[in-house]
């Protein structure tokens, strides 16, 4: 069973062009790379895949000395004459061979009329240790995450309901009630099954939570000894400890001095540096800058996205029963709703790879903390996430006090809401926009930021005069 994926559209459009590149499709293992590109292939007349882990194909393309040599071979093998201008060659786990990278750029310059596509687990850690790096302005890049809540609302066969919040939140208005109540309900179904294709498929045809924690069993196992296949990778004690000690600290910020007993900070500063290279975790840079683009904050402490939530989840113990049954501001002490928003972020704009920020004022009289900080029309725009529906926002207050901004949004358990609120700063007002967005719609913020403009976008739609608020 094929799961639908915003991705499909964005390679379908690269697939048509008539001036593409040769794309690297990237992404950790398991999360449908290759499953993605052979369903690209069905919309092709041909379609060749060279699988670098099969020791025939490796073999076949040590054997040859350039790229003319390797489509000889390939068309004596499926015995093609010629090949037809609609083709597609998917060349997978090519980190297996530096030199086919190399000789990507000569696909492109050589071969414009072929379509050549390539993905790999763990390409920039392999690439890096050898010393090779990809033939930049000569590739295209693409990132395939796990799925999205809402791709994993397609997958469940809720296609309706999916339409319905994205109609929704792009006309700016709240859903019915009753609608509003099923997607927190699915909320909880994602943050248990997370996105990883063979548990969301699993889901899709048991819906039994005790076997997909199986299945997260062994990811986990299969993408720890993922590094041992990396025998290049040097102080692989460093990379596993520091993979082994991810859930002690996925949704938090991290010090590097502290992340694995026994492991000084260059050490784990290296190894995390290759778990995100391999896409298994991202980090989120704080930054102390209120115009674009931000800079990260020398010696602050970043935080930490894992690849998928039911993965986190599964390995952090996190009981089956909690997921359904607790508060969503009580589940792993309030980190989960900012860590699912994080990863919603990553994949929210299919094919792109992302980098998220928030900001942070840290000083002798007080700090400050917004938990993302977001591109909008040529303004930063501070994200809050909330657990519930209730918190203070404080932190978004001196945020758009000290940067002369007037809108924020926040990420929560209601319902969409546009308001314009008012609030006591140092003797004097900050009158500004709140665009409250439920939480399961966090990949779909993205597509209301360009909304966002600069100082004097303070007006909110339709809505009495500003309230004050505390």
């Amino acid at each position: 069973m094929y799961l639908p994926r915003s991705l499909d559209g964005v390679l379908a459009e690269w697939l048509d062009s008539p001036d593409r590149k040769p794309l690297i499709l990237r992404g950790a293992r398991q999360t449908g790379k290759s499953t993605t590109i052979r369903e690209l292939g069905k919309r092709s007349k041909l379609f060749l895949e060279v699988n670098l882990e099969r020791r025939a194909d490796l073999s076949l393309v040590r054997s040859c000395a350039s790229v003319e040599d390797l489509l000889g071979a390939l068309a004596t093998r499926h015995n093609i004459g010629r090949f037809p201008e609609d083709t597609l060659l998917f060349l997978d786990e090519i980190q297996e061979s530096p030199d086919l990278v190399q000789w990507l750029r000569f696909f492109q310059e050589d071969h414009p009329k072929l379509a050549v596509i390539a993905a790999g687990s763990l390409l920039e850690v392999r690439l890096q240790e050898r010393g090779f790096s990809f033939p930049v302005g000569r590739v295209t890049f693409r990132t395939l995450h796990p799925l999205t809540y809402l791709e994993f609302l397609q997958a469940l066969g809720k296609s309706v309901l999916a339409v319905r919040l994205l109609a929704a939140l792009q006309d700016r208005k709240a859903c019915p009630r009753p609608i509003h109540e099923e997607a927190l309900a699915m909320l909880r179904d994602y943050l248990l099954v997370g996105g990883m294709p063979e548990a969301v498929s699993n889901w899709v045809t048991t819906g039994r939570p005790a076997i997909v924690r199986e299945i997260h069993a062994d990811l986990l196992q299969a993408l720890a000894e993922d590094f041992q296949k990396y025998r290049g990778v040097r102080d692989l004690g460093h990379l596993e400890a520091a993979f082994e000690n991810l859930k002690y600290h996925v949704g938090s910020r991290f010090s590097y001095e502290n992340f694995a007993p026994g492991h000084r900070s260059q050490s784990m500063k290296t190894a995390l540096g290759r778990l995100e290279a391999g896409l298994l975790i991202a980090r989120v840079w704080p930054t102390s800058d209120t115009k674009l683009p931000p800079r990260p904050r020398p010696k602050s402490a970043p935080k930490l996205l894992p690849l998928d939530t039911g993965l986190a989840l599964s390995s952090m113990g996190t009981a089956i029963e909690d997921v359904h049954a607790l508060a969503f501001e009580r589940l792993i002490d309030g980190r989960l709703a900012e860590m699912f928003v994080g990863q919603q972020l990553l994949a929210g704009r299919p094919g792109r790879h992302e980098r998220l920020y928030f900001w942070v004022s840290e000083s002798s009289r007080g700090s400050a903390e917004v938990d993302y900080l977001l591109p909008g029309a040529g303004v930063p725009v501070p994200l809050e996430v909330k657990s519930g529906t209730s918190g203070t926002l404080r932190s978004m207050h001196q945020f758009l006090w000290r940067a002369g901004l007037h809108t924020g949004l926040r990420l929560y358990t209601g319902e969409f809401t546009d308001q314009l609120l008012q609030v006591s700063m140092s003797g004097k007002t900050l009158r500004y926009r709140l665009l409250s967005v439920p939480i399961y719609m966090a990949q779909a913020v993205w597509g209301i930021l360009g909304d966002i403009a600069g100082p004097g976008d303070a007006g909110a739609r339709g809505n009495p005069p500003a309230q004050a608020v505390g």
